[in-house]
């Protein structure tokens, strides 16, 4: 895949343009992820300590992207607005506004993928945690590769000229074009893989978990319905901006596109924990005195076994509904401890204080 040619006029609008129509969209994504932090905060006070500082990292992050946004813009179109010479090259502000959208998107990722080692069978807890960490782990290397690229190219003429193989591995790879690769291309793909395999993964533990009891099922459908719509929303972004910059990479519309897709992972990583109100509706449940839950989810004959533990309950109270031989049985139980040994279990699953279902 050759480097793209530059057209002899490159158009403001497909370039500046471009970014600052990204930039305004990235300040009114950067308002939603303020007022979802604001409203964890104040709805969810007593969640534990780890989820509180996840919460944080994530909106300061988001902050300093957001700032840096702003710099970046502010510099092409006033400080060098009569400077031709000042816009071919990318500033720092840029660059390191990818970076701030590589640890938020890893963050959040890392968040689901520690829920999907919790929620796994025993037998399939260190495969399947291994493949997803890996697959994260690897959509950050590339992303920081991308990004320290990016400072040793600094002209915009020149970020299409890194190929993976040929300046990762020199002259092995040089003389076969077949073998180049966008740096862009290995980050969309790790990201893209990371998504789908983490909603993937979220989906078939919830699908194996139907009990037959309505208000269960109905808690399991959306559940897989949110874990689906934030993997498509994500993925589809990733995929779009490859597209453009390998296809028009003398215009800056796929900066455009990576000014808002950080804004996409932090707002749904925040609307996860946000939406447990909403789930604990669906399931029945009027409590609001917990934050976390604990269901487990045990299908009879085959013993498969989903659990969420909560914390911070004040109840402690059972009921059992039984149906006929051999059939399932559900089983609530309120307590204050906790099975899962972390601070911040699935909460894209909680729905009720302490549901435990056997």
């Amino acid at each position: 895949m050759a480097p793209h040619h530059y057209p002899d006029v490159i158009s403001i609008h497909e370039t500046f343009g471009a970014g600052l129509v990204g930039a305004l969209v990235n300040a009114i994504m950067y308002g939603l992820t303020t007022l979802q932090t604001y409203l964890y905060y104040m709805y969810y006070p007593k969640d534990g300590r780890t989820n509180k500082l996840l919460v944080a990292i994530v909106w300061v992050i988001d902050t300093v992207h957001t700032v840096l946004v702003s710099m970046c813009i502010y510099f092409y179109l006033v400080s060098n607005y009569d400077n031709p010479e000042g816009l071919k090259a990318g500033h720092w502000t840029l660059f390191t506004s990818i970076l701030c959208n590589v640890l938020i998107s890893c963050l959040v990722q890392s968040f689901f993928l520690v829920r999907i080692y919790e929620l796994a069978p025993p037998r399939a807890k260190w495969w399947l945690g291994g493949v997803l960490g890996f697959i994260v782990f690897a959509h950050l290397v590339f992303g920081i590769l991308t990004v320290a690229y990016c400072f040793i190219k600094k002209d915009f003429s020149r970020l299409s000229e890194f190929t993976v193989c040929a300046d990762l591995f020199g002259d092995v790879f040089r003389s076969d074009p077949s073998f180049k690769l966008f740096a862009a291309t290995p980050f969309a793909i790790t990201a893209v893989l990371a998504d789908v395999l983490i909603a993937g993964s979220l989906c078939v533990l919830l699908h194996g978990s139907r009990t037959g009891f309505r208000s269960t099922d109905a808690l399991v459908t959306t559940l897989i319905v949110y874990a689906v719509n934030r993997c498509l929303l994500t993925a589809l972004m990733a995929i779009i901006e490859v597209i453009v910059f390998s296809l028009k990479s003398y215009a800056l519309w796929y900066l455009a596109i990576d000014f808002v897709i950080g804004k996409l992972y932090a707002n749904s990583f925040l609307a996860t924990l946000n939406s447990r109100q909403a789930l604990r509706s669906i399931s029945g449940s009027n409590r609001s005195d917990t934050n976390y839950t604990d269901i487990e989810f045990e299908s009879r004959p085959s013993g498969h076994v989903l659990d969420l533990r909560s914390r911070g309950s004040t109840a402690n109270s059972k009921s059992t509904h039984s149906g006929s031989a051999g059939e399932r049985s559900t089983h609530f139980q309120a307590e204050t401890d906790t099975k899962i040994k972390a601070d911040t279990p699935i909460e894209v699953f909680e729905a009720t204080p302490t549901t435990k279902f056997s």
